[in-house]
């Protein structure tokens, strides 16, 4: 009698691999989305401020020259634009994927480490 073969461990592994990485490609795409959207939606002179910033690669002692305003003054400026980038990404992807609040939160933990180079990316596509 022929018993039914299992498949092998790694071959049970393909298909979570695969799906595991369809996954990500879409997290990675509403991630995108978002932050597209949250940049499009600041008002002018915060756009241009981080195109300045991110785009350019101007330092914030350059903008603060550039501006004739205090070091303090640009670096807050960018802080307080970078938390609304953050906070209206969040809010893109929320929407855009069915995560509960422990995966969301994971996957921006993750995002916010990389969020510079992000916007960079995006500014720069």
């Amino acid at each position: 009698m022929m018993m039914a073969s299992q498949p092998s461990a790694p071959a049970q592994r393909l298909p979570e691999r695969a799906s595991q990485r369809r996954l990500l490609v879409g997290a990675e795409a509403a991630f995108r989305n978002a932050l597209v959207e949250s940049i499009e939606g600041l008002e002018l002179c915060d756009r241009n401020l981080i195109g300045f910033h991110y785009f350019h690669g101007l330092t914030v002692d350059q903008l603060a020259e550039m501006f004739s305003c205090p070091r303090g003054a640009v670096a807050r400026q960018l802080a307080r634009i970078r938390e609304r980038l953050l906070r209206d990404t969040r809010r893109g992807v929320a929407a855009r994927l069915e995560l509960d609040k422990p995966e969301l939160d994971r996957l921006l933990d993750v995002a916010r480490s990389r969020f510079d180079l992000a916007i960079t990316r995006v500014l720069r596509s």
